[in-house]
């Protein structure tokens, strides 16, 4: 996909902490081998030119990804990337548990741009926000094995609107057209 002085987008889909089939800690090697590959995911982005990364701020892989652009902003390794955070609703973050709550309010705290899209709840908020982030984006990265629900809902649009889907989950290659495990442009 790489052009010459061309700026990409990228957004990021995956699992809530209990649809994992490893757990959150760095005291899992699975979780280990998972944030390795989202840190060399997103760096192989950004030499390809993306430079802005949208967040739905969901709980797990959402909070992870976001993390991991402020790690990389902060560690001035990389310079003129932008995070913009897509709320689906003024106060996503308020069914969160404690841990959550305080990995949300960094995130915040450390985004570029905090983007509101409702302010209150309502049915189909979710999947709004998603294809915002769709739409808006060139490129889509997930972990992803197979499961039902929105991390596989997205996938499907994304793959509909021709995004470049890349899955970190390298044991799972099926089922989108255009899926990768790593950017292998």
């Amino acid at each position: 996909m790489s052009e010459t002085n061309s700026i990409y987008k990228c957004c990021f889909t995956g699992y809530r902490p209990s649809k994992f089939p490893f757990k959150l800690s760095v005291n899992d090697e699975k979780y280990i081998k998972f944030e390795n590959n989202l840190v060399e995911g997103i760096l192989e982005l950004i030499n390809e030119g993306c430079r802005v990364f949208y967040t739905g701020m969901a709980m797990g892989f959402d909070i992870i990804a976001a993390e991991t652009v402020i790690l990389l902003k902060k560690s001035h390794i990389i310079e003129n990337i932008k995070l913009i955070c897509v709320l689906p609703f003024e106060n996503q973050g308020e069914g969160f548990g404690e841990f959550w709550q305080k990995k949300l309010d960094f995130v915040i705290e450390n985004c570029d741009e905090k983007m509101v899209l409702s302010k209150d709840y309502h049915k189909g908020c979710y999947q709004i926000r998603n294809k915002y982030m769709v739409d808006n984006s060139d490129y889509v990265v997930t972990w992803y094995d197979g499961k039902q629900g929105g991390t596989r809902n997205t996938l499907n649009y994304a793959q509909k609107k021709k995004r470049y889907i890349v899955n970190l989950n390298v044991e799972y290659l099926k089922e989108f057209n255009n899926i990768q495990s790593k950017i292998d442009l």
